[in-house]
């Protein structure tokens, strides 16, 4: 038996917004979701949201077998490609229960 895993792990990605994300995101949202969307049919992206009173993060959970994936989502997020993302961080996450 292999010592290596192949076994995806858990990764959450934080967006940190600009003050005024709520006005400046109505350009590109529906942009932003149907990438986000299709990255959830894919099989990678398993929820995500933004954090509320105020909205000013979103934070999205991935099952991927390493980080690069969760990487190359960011890097080509319309949100980030837009500056409506001031900085983003990575963090593998482990799931207990």
């Amino acid at each position: 038996m292999s010592s290596a895993s192949t076994e995806n792990k858990f990764f959450i990605l934080r967006y940190n917004y600009v003050d005024d994300i709520l006005e400046r995101r109505v350009p590109v949202r529906s942009e932003h979701l149907e990438y986000a969307l299709n990255a959830k049919k894919n099989g990678h992206l398993v929820m995500g949201g933004a954090v509320a009173n105020p909205p000013d993060a979103g934070i999205i959970v991935f099952n991927a077998p390493d980080q690069q994936v969760v990487e190359d989502f960011a890097k080509n997020d319309p949100y980030v490609r837009e500056e409506l993302v001031t900085s983003y961080s990575i963090r593998e996450w482990m799931v207990v229960v």
